[in-house]
């Protein structure tokens, strides 16, 4: 036979051993009942029978014996009445013994007819005597009273009651001479009938009792070989619950079956304890052990999910593949008011019988290493290839504009953390101080905006975050600051960041242009903002706002290269905000813009003009225009306002309030939200420099900013 053969056969006859002991098991078993059966019906019950009628005959036995006597002791009583009324002596007693003896064999001859004698032809032979006899002794056993008379001269006399009862008795002696030897013969024919039944019976029993001890004995046999097989299966099941016991302790995984109700089994592996820190399971339902670790939505989704494996028609593999479970953020309580985070991943598995689904296998596996991992790899990814795209973003800007925009920040980023380390007293200088702190960060993300850095326009947004968390808040204190000095230094790392980055492409151009043109002596560059362009990055700002806000806008400059280099960087600021709430506040998206018969393109119009009187930066929208309503319902709604102090206020006092600190009609939390900063900087940008702003709108048509300046900036100015 070759080794495939023997392979093949090899599981071939183990199961045809194992099916050939499942069946002698099964016979033994068979045979057993087969021979309990037997036992009973064949032994038990007719042996229990036999019992019975062997006591009955026995007992009639023992009562035909005794009654063959009783005919004696009534003839013996007729004779005592009789020589008591010829010696006129008291016969009361007499008559009295008579009477017992008559009740007492009455009472035998009733005994008699339900034994095995009741049926016997010497029963019914005494029943026919005895009823003639106990006609002539009624009379003398029933009598009352006195059979005697007396008399002065003759004495004592039987009265005719007293004769009576002399003939009766004299009737009763005849009759008994003849009646008690046949009553005597009769019951003596009846216990030998009794006697020889309860031979019979006794033999009968002795079979049956001989035939019982043989059944006994194989019951016996059978019982000691089912109690052997009973100690090898559960020598087998101990071994079969140790070897379960060592794999459960062993795995690593938490492994435990839960029914139909969704409860969890009474065994599982040691880990599971490990992993959900308990050590008691047991009534618990699936549901409660993941009620504290998962959020509720998850675990609502996991029950429908284990709810669809009880299904037969369900396929497991591909309901596997909408496991909520498949990688589950958990968090345990370390018991010191902390919680500790771990990642479990769970997996299920039907566990099938003969009539379906028994059970379904959960097994628990802490996959927390490989998250993290997985994530830092991530992490490190995207940070790589985060500085790749600002590597490849620093290449298309300016090196001028960069380092202008990287001084500018620095000196704004000082400037916030002087702020920070500067000591309030009360709750209206902390939040004066975070208005000014959001105008600063408000600038420096426009910048970036303007120059294309989303890092860190990203980063300078989640600064905001951190802001208008604290401006929500309806008290504050000096700790509450902590996470801004955190923040501030990540941005200021990224800063430098951006710095060395910069510095890398600036090589990288310089050797380029060296192996590329003859060498000349380096230039000295100037970095002063002030002599470029704003046009095209503002531009460039608008479409990316418009872009991701889902709309069309068109910006149109004129006169911005007059502007004075000593305002500039202050223009172009302002500038920046207006265009970023003209896109988010103003401009309509393209349906709704068709819908009122408009370009589907907004259009953005900034223009400078300068005379020898005065200096002037008009910016206007065609969009929605600014409705005095909403201003005054946001203001109500903010708490700025109560509803009779808005109803008070004109048109004029109600687009004032879009320059006040932390207001805004805008819902959103994008990062070309304003937060009500973007207004409140332009305001305190043209007061610094002594300028006056004036608005013009006209709602579902257009809205106009006009920012006068006198020719030398030195008034501060005020809301037109």
């Amino acid at each position: 036979m070759s080794s495939i053969d023997r392979a093949r056969s090899g599981p071939q006859d183990h199961m045809s051993r194992r099916w050939s002991a499942r069946m002698r098991d099964r016979a033994a078993t068979a045979g057993f009942l087969v021979l309990l059966v037997a036992f009973i019906g064949l032994v038990l019950v007719p042996g229990y029978r036999l019992a019975n009628q062997l006591s009955a005959d026995t007992a009639a036995l023992k009562l035909a014996s005794e009654q063959r006597g009783q005919p004696v002791a009534i003839a013996k009583s007729l004779l005592a009445v009789r020589d008591r009324l010829g010696s006129r002596a008291f016969v009361g007693q007499a008559v009295k013994d008579l009477g017992d003896a008559v009740q007492g064999f009455e009472q035998s001859l009733a005994q008699l007819k339900p034994s095995a004698a009741g049926n016997s032809a010497e029963l019914r032979e005494i029943e026919g005597l005895w009823a003639d006899y106990r006609k002539v002794l009624d009379p003398v056993a029933g009598f009352e009273g006195l059979p005697y008379r007396e008399s002065d001269a003759v004495g004592t006399q039987l009265s005719s009651r007293g004769r009576q009862l002399q003939k009766d008795t004299r009737q009763a002696i005849n009759a008994s001479r003849e009646a008690t030897d046949h009553l005597n013969s009769a019951l003596s024919a009846v216990g030998t009938g009794l006697e020889q039944q309860v031979v019979t019976a006794s033999a009968t029993l002795r079979k049956l009792m001989i035939t019982g001890v043989a059944f006994a004995c194989l019951l016996l046999t059978l019982l000691a070989y089912f109690q052997w097989l009973k100690a090898r299966h559960e020598r087998l099941a101990v071994e079969a619950r140790n070897q379960t016991r060592d794999i459960l302790g062993t795995v690593r995984d938490g492994l435990f079956l839960i029914d139909a109700d969704f409860r969890i089994g009474k065994t599982h592996s040691a880990a599971l304890s490990a992993l959900f820190r308990r050590d008691d399971f047991s009534g618990m339902t699936l549901e409660e052990l993941l009620r504290d670790t998962v959020s509720e939505k998850t675990l609502a989704t996991t029950t429908k999910y284990v709810q669809l494996l009880w299904g037969e028609r369900a396929n497991e593999k591909l309901i596997r593949s909408i496991n909520p479970l498949a990688e589950v953020e958990v968090h345990f309580d370390r018991g010191d008011g902390s919680r500790d985070l771990r990642y479990l991943e769970f997996d299920f598995h039907r566990v099938k019988g003969e009539h379906g689904v028994r059970h379904v296998l959960v097994s628990v596996n802490d996959v927390t290493s490989r998250v993290l991992l997985a994530r830092e790899l991530k992490e490190s990814q995207a940070k790589s290839q985060a500085q790749m795209d600002m590597l490849l973003g620093l290449l298309q800007v300016d090196p001028e504009h960069l380092l202008a925009f990287l001084d500018d920040t620095s000196a704004a980023l000082a400037q916030i953390n002087s702020v920070l380390r500067v000591p309030a007293r009360g709750d209206g200088d902390f939040r004066s101080k975070i208005d000014e702190i959001f105008r600063e960060m408000h600038r420096i993300k426009g910048d970036a905006a303007t120059l294309g850095l989303a890092s860190v326009e990203t980063r300078t947004h989640a600064f905001e975050d951190l802001l208008q968390d604290l401006r929500n808040r309806p008290q504050l204190s000096g700790n509450d600051f902590l996470p801004l000095v955190v923040s501030l230094d990540e941005i200021l790392g990224h800063l430098q960041s951006i710095r060395e980055l910069a510095s890398r492409a600036e090589d990288l151009r310089a050797n380029a242009l060296l192996n590329a043109a003859p060498r000349v002596p380096p230039a000295t560059r100037s970095v002063d903002a002030g002599t470029h362009d704003i046009a095209p990055p503002l531009d460039a700002l608008a479409q990316r706002i418009a872009a991701d806000a889902g709309k069309k806008v068109r910006l149109v400059t004129a006169g911005l290269d007059e502007v004075p280099g000593d305002i500039r960087k202050t223009l172009r600021d302002v500038a920046i905000q207006l265009v970023r709430n003209a896109v988010v506040h103003g401009i309509e998206d393209a349906g709704t813009r068709r819908g009122l018969d408009k370009n589907e393109i907004g259009l953005l119009q900034l223009q400078f003009k300068s005379s020898e009187q005065k200096l002037e930066l008009v910016f206007q929208d065609d969009g929605c225009g600014i409705v005095p309503e909403r201003l005054r319902e946001a203001a109500v709604r903010r708490g700025d306002l109560s509803p009779d102090a808005a109803e008070q206020l004109d048109t004029k006092a109600s687009l004032a309030l879009i320059f006040k600190p932390g207001f805004s009609t805008h819902d959103g939390n994008g990062r070309d939200a304003g937060r009500g900063v973007g207004l409140d900087f332009v305001l305190k940008a043209v007061n610094a420099i002594g300028g006056k702003i004036s608005i013009a709108t006209a709602p579902g048509k257009y809205t106009r900013f006009s920012i006068v300046l006198p020719v030398h900036c030195a008034e501060q100015g005020a809301v037109a």
